[in-house]
């Protein structure tokens, strides 16, 4: 076991160790921040004007509150060593700038509060020293430095962020450009120091294009040097011909980028030294050279991953930017539907599974208002006498009957016992009604809490989705192509053309030194079907081998999902009338491994009954076609059913779903007849005991599932097959044999259905709307693999 004391300890290094770092990285902002407002405070431009200081405090205070003490004492540091009549200016100007901005009546925007204040003092400072008004040029000097000033202000507002925002936000050529602006006015006030043969301004200036060449190329470069060698021109108003040379030594150094460092660097010296003859007006000097020569030195020991990370920071790769966003937007997806299905799960728990009734409780038949008032309500309800207590059961009994005589004998039996029968049918009319709303009220409680159930599964496949195609770095081609690469597999392209399960379509390009059909067969049955199997978790088979000449020779491959299965069917339909049924059935696709069937018995034999069987059977296909789970849908077909309040109407639903890839069937009744599947000379039957869909108030749905074989036929029937003159089990065992006996002859489906019906129809009368759905299951055996004699 490991140690308590142990972690701790661990634990506690851990964060000294964050506290150095932070310790470190704060020593660095304040030594950078000290620096950028010394140079800035040195900063002359036209010999006349120092315009840099005020603004940079002024962003400081606002947004680096932590950096205002090192940027003071480096700003008056610097303005002191200028004289010390500039310090005193500083000084005047920040105590003005603070008093602008702490004014209470009216806030100034930062860029104008910098050049009021600045105004207000030169302003004074000049008028108390020329002792009134001063000279027109010492005016353009003061409106120089005002404008500077004002500039100076934006482009630090753009460059220096927030915080919290500096190396998070993206880096804009905007950002950049003032950022070059900012470095340049700091190289300009770098031009007074030279330390004997070494010039701080040259040295900078020079490394600082050496490593934009280095991580931009020739755009960076370039606008390095020629953004800040004009403003060091423009500072100085002389040496103009060195923008010249800068913008040469930017476009040189990027050129040489593919060479390394060390061709960045020999590029940079090459135009130095064409204009040290070219133009002896130059200030190419020792001082110049040596300084260039350091750079270079310090350009070549610098550390590669500070390269590299400047170049993600200035131009960061689109794609991870989107993947590490992508990353965050699916773990808060993620989040957010595993906290949807929580809810969803205690939503079932509180409304589901609470207005689920688990055992059936018996009716017990009291007392009505009716009769509390009647004068014989002894007789009626007393001890011995309970015959009315027995009709009011017999009445709640053939209520729940689809035949309508069982009910008017009912109320009959009740009106020759009862004095107040009137009366007494209302209340019982009115009961049964709130009996049904509240069942209907609680049955759709539990059809939206079903329905949160599907939605919760959607999204959580949603998600699966999303992780799979856009978490992983490398597309499932390459996954794929790297699976085969280990397999030995000469494969050169990968084509995923469709990806969906179940209709999986790849195309492999193979490289093969001797092209023959038959190898080919057994390499892709023998590698590569098993290693497509492994990835999908699913059987492939072979569509299609090509064999491809141009533009070199290479044979194409195409792979798709298998469907182990096939079914054959027929359908076999009667009506009672001419014309009409109240039978209806559906047989399609949704999608070539799955299959559904659907039967469905209307109550009648009318139009009225074909029009409820066949709307039920739209709107459960339109259910499936939208995904919904088959429980959830057939519990929304109840409650559309047991909504309807002009006729009682309701159809029986037989229900089933063929997985042709694994050979499994699902199938879900309501009120429907027995499915049956004959297996050679065993019967296996699928019953179900709920009532039809729309009938009874509450509702609840049997599930089955049975693993198919080859050559099992389904047999779905309604009640219509079987008469009731005749003993139901002898008709069932008559129809069940005649299948079998007719199925051992090999008979095509279609041809298989009619003789069976044929005879059933020699010994048993039908004498209602009859369907019959007949489904033979088959292996699918692809056409080389057939052996012919």
């Amino acid at each position: 076991m490991v140690n308590i004391g142990t972690l701790r300890h661990l634990a506690v290094l851990k964060q000294k160790d964050q506290e150095v770092d932070g310790k470190k990285s704060m020593r660095i902002l304040q030594v950078s921040f000290f620096l950028m407002a010394f140079f800035l405070a040195q900063t002359i431009f036209f010999e006349a004007t120092v315009p840099f200081l005020v603004p940079l405090w002024a962003i400081v205070r606002l947004r680096y509150d932590n950096l205002k003490a090192p940027t003071l004492i480096g700003g008056l540091l610097g303005a002191l060593l200028l004289n010390f009549g500039q310090l005193v200016i500083v000084c005047l100007q920040l105590i003005v700038f603070e008093l602008v901005k702490r004014f209470r009546f009216y806030k100034l925007p930062t860029t104008l509060a910098v050049a009021t204040a600045i105004l207000i003092v030169q302003a004074m400072w000049q008028t108390i020293s020329y002792s009134g008004l001063p000279p027109i040029l010492i005016q353009l000097y003061v409106f120089y430095e005002v404008a500077l000033a004002f500039l100076m202000t934006l482009f630090l507002q753009v460059f220096l962020l927030p915080a919290h925002r500096f190396f998070t936000t993206e880096w804009t050529y905007e950002r950049i450009g003032a950022g070059f602006v900012v470095l340049a006015a700091v190289i300009a006030g770098m031009q007074s120091v030279t330390i004997s043969y070494i010039g701080l301004a040259p040295l900078f200036l020079h490394f600082l294009i050496l490593v934009a060449a280095l991580v931009g190329g020739v755009p960076l470069a370039t606008m390095t040097a020629t953004i800040t060698g004009a403003i060091v021109g423009v500072a100085k108003l002389s040496f103009t011909g060195m923008v010249a040379l800068y913008a040469l030594t930017g476009v040189a150094a990027g050129s040489c980028m593919k060479l390394g460092r060390v061709g960045v660097a020999v590029g940079s010296v090459v135009p130095s030294i064409f204009f040290f003859f070219y133009d002896a007006t130059l200030p190419l000097d020792v001082v110049y050279f040596v300084s260039i020569g350091i750079a270079i030195v310090l350009f070549t020991l610098l550390k590669k991953q500070y390269v590299m990370d400047l170049r993600a920071i200035l131009y960061p790769k689109r794609d991870e930017v989107l993947m590490k966003r992508q990353q965050w937007l699916t773990d808060h997806t993620a989040q957010t539907v595993e906290q949807f299905q929580q809810f969803v799960g205690f939503m079932k728990e509180l409304v589901y599974d609470r207005f689920t009734l688990k055992d059936t409780v018996s009716r017990k038949v009291e007392p009505f208002a009716t009769c509390s008032g009647c004068f014989r309500y002894e007789r009626c309800w007393g001890e011995q006498n309970n015959d009315i207590s027995n009709h009011i059961a017999e009445y709640y009994r053939a209520k729940t009957m689809p035949k309508q005589h069982a009910i008017v004998k009912a109320e009959e039996l009740i009106k020759l016992k009862c004095v107040k029968s009137s009366k007494l049918l209302d209340e019982l009319h009115m009961q049964l009604y709130q009996e049904q709303m509240n069942n209907q009220l609680y049955h759709g409680k539990k059809m939206i809490a079903l329905q949160l159930r599907d939605v919760s599964n959607h999204l959580h496949e949603l998600l699966e989705q999303m992780k799979e195609q856009t978490i992983s770095f490398e597309t499932q081609e390459a996954e794929l192509a790297q699976a085969l690469q280990r397999a030995n597999v000469n494969c050169f392209q990968i084509d995923i053309l469709n990806n969906q399960a179940g209709e999986r379509l790849i195309v492999c390009s193979l490289l093969l030194k001797n092209y023959q059909e038959y190898e080919t067969i057994q390499l892709c049955e023998r590698i590569i079907m098993p290693i497509f199997y492994e990835l999908y978790h699913e059987p492939f088979r072979i569509e299609k081998i090509s064999h491809k000449t141009k533009p070199f020779s290479y044979v194409e491959v195409r792979l798709q999902s298998a469907v182990r299965y096939e079914v054959e069917y027929d359908i076999y339909s009667q009506a009672k009338t001419k014309n009409v049924s109240g039978d209806a059935h559906a047989l399609f696709p949704l999608h070539d491994g799955l299959m559904a069937m659907i039967l469905s018995d209307g109550m009648g034999h009318n139009k009225k009954a074909q029009r409820e069987s066949k709307q039920l059977i739209r709107l459960l296909r339109e259910c499936l076609s939208y995904k919904l789970d088959p429980e959830t849908a057939m519990h929304t077909m109840h409650y559309i059913m047991s909504l309807k309040r002009d006729a009682d109407m309701y159809a029986t639903i037989d229900f089933a779903l063929l997985d042709l890839q694994d050979g499994a069937m699902w199938s879900w009744k309501a009120g429907g007849v027995a499915t049956y599947i004959l297996r050679g000379e065993t019967v296996l039957k699928i019953e179900g005991g709920t009532a039809p869909v729309g009938f009874m108030p509450a509702f609840s749905i049997e599930t089955d599932k049975i693993k198919l074989l080859a050559d099992d036929i389904i047999v779905m029937v309604s009640d219509g097959l079987f008469t009731s003159t005749h003993d139901w089990q002898e008709q069932e065992q008559y129809f069940l044999g005649q299948l079998q006996q007719k199925s051992k002859q090999k008979m095509p489906m279609d041809v298989l259905l009619y003789d069976v019906m044929e005879h059933y129809k020699q010994f048993y009368e039908i004498e209602d709307d009859c369907t019959v759905i007949t489904c033979k299951i088959k292996h699918i055996n692809p056409e080389w693999s057939v052996l012919q004699l």
